[in-house]
């Protein structure tokens, strides 16, 4: 893999890459333009053609054409490789790999995740009462399959029971926030972050969902003794970087 980098960036300049994506102004030996990372109105990301690198004086970001591209189009550096190697005509040749250890931490995170996204669509399949209610709002049949629109059941354990019946570690559903732990000395030990909500699963670019925004149904709405929130999203984990997403960015 190392070697398919080093390929890449013989072949691409730094400059080729950079100024597709910003307007470049020649400083000297070297280019500049306003950073992308952050708000300025007098230009301080100044980028080095002999060097392959950049560096913004203002926020401090710097790298090369990989760590750009992973932070401007908010992807990680195995979704940037092949789009720069297409660019730079260089084939990508995977490594050999363990069997027993080909799926990594994060690719079980996501399977996770694609796991609980399709329990919620099913969910929401046999409940009328919330599909009425969502045709009410002005959602077709068409948006609720295309958005991936589901439900979570009014119910303390429902998901968790079933991720653990798939063979899901309680560490991983912590992980991507779709459990939480009891602090309480009685009763089990994790229950269901996501209860009696209509859910929206956020994905990135490539469509792979990474969290959930969780709508509460006007039935299971607070009373005045009741503190639930109206939306519940997923908290920042390893794959859901709120900074980088939208709602729809996949779209």
């Amino acid at each position: 893999m190392s070697s398919s980098v080093e390929k890449i960036k013989e072949r691409l300049g730094i400059v080729e890459v950079l100024s597709s994506y910003l307007k470049l102004e020649k400083a000297g030996s070297n280019y500049k333009a306003k950073c992308p990372f952050h708000n300025e109105k007098t230009a301080s990301f100044f980028v080095s053609p002999d060097r392959g690198t950049y560096y913004c004086f203002g926020c401090g970001a710097k790298g090369d054409i990989f760590t750009f591209v992973e932070e401007f189009e908010g992807i990680e550096f195995i979704q940037a490789l092949p789009l720069l190697a297409m660019k730079a005509g260089v084939e990508i040749v995977p490594e050999k790999r363990d069997s027993k250890n080909e799926r990594s931490e994060k690719e079980k995170l996501f399977n996770l995740l694609e796991e609980s996204a399709s329990f919620f669509e099913k969910e929401l399949g046999v409940k009328n009462d919330v599909l009425s209610y969502l045709e009410k709002r002005g959602l077709t049949k068409t948006t609720v399959k295309d958005w991936r629109i589901g439900y979570a059941e009014n119910d303390w354990r429902l998901l968790y029971n079933h991720l653990t019946k798939k063979g899901a570690d309680p560490r991983s559903m912590l992980a991507v926030g779709l459990i939480k732990k009891n602090d309480k000395a009685s009763g089990e030990p994790f229950y269901d972050t996501f209860r009696g909500r209509i859910m929206f699963p956020i994905a990135d670019n490539g469509g792979r969902i990474v969290g959930f925004s969780g709508r509460i149904l006007p039935e299971n709405s607070p009373t005045d003794n009741d503190t639930q929130a109206k939306y519940v999203n997923s908290p920042e984990t390893e794959v859901f970087h709120k900074s980088r997403i939208l709602y729809g960015f996949d779209k």
